[in-house]
């Protein structure tokens, strides 16, 4: 998988970043820039390609998740997030998911699948999980989710079903609405700014 590691010495975290389908690694770099300019940062870029564009895991011919699929990424991922710390001597760098749209949903499977491992999340225009997550203690993991309210690719019905599903594992969930679509919009990068700033305890 392509890659990019910024290791910092100012602190003890590290934001790993997932791009949304046909992004890049560096997408997400603006939104770090803004919440804390002082962490490390680990970006990976998606290495299945569908429609010539690049994503995290595959879509079934109906648009829905392929669940099989989906399930040996995120321990593919897992394995190659380990491995990279390892490699930058970061292995006991406390662990912060960033992801917009496809990357988000990448992120809420690493945040499931093993949570032990990641102090927060920030989802951007994420789906609801298609897991059954009751077996996930997400207690006192704070979590940040955006919506567009005129989304056409996913419904901002699907970041409530998500809020739910995480606050229900014991996630700290806040949630925020813009009056856009799946775009990612400054509104967001400020609200997730603020949030973190003066809403998120870690």
């Amino acid at each position: 998988m392509r890659y990019f590691f910024h290791r910092t010495k100012h602190s003890a975290d590290t934001f790993i970043l997932f791009h949304g389908t046909g992004g890049r690694e560096t997408d997400l770099l603006r939104v770090v820039g803004n919440v804390n300019p002082y962490f490390s940062v680990f970006g990976i870029r998606g290495n299945v390609i569908e429609n010539g564009q690049r994503r995290y895991f595959k879509l079934l011919k109906d648009g829905s998740f392929d669940k099989i699929d989906l399930k040996a990424i995120t321990q593919i991922m897992l394995q190659f997030i380990e491995q990279k710390l390892k490699e930058y001597q970061a292995g006991e760098t406390r662990l912060h998911l960033i992801g917009y749209s496809n990357g988000a949903n990448m992120a809420v499977n690493l945040l499931l699948h093993s949570p032990e491992h990641f102090q927060s999340a920030v989802l951007l225009h994420p789906s609801a999980s298609p897991h059954a997550i009751s077996h996930a203690n997400l207690s006192n993991v704070p979590v940040f989710i955006t919506a567009g309210a005129t989304d056409h690719i996913v419904s901002p019905g699907e970041a409530v079903t998500l809020k739910r599903q995480l606050t229900e594992s014991g996630a700290s969930v806040s949630l925020f609405l813009t009056d856009g679509g799946h775009e990612l919009r400054e509104s967001e990068v400020s609200e997730v700014t603020s949030w973190w700033n003066h809403g998120m305890r870690i």
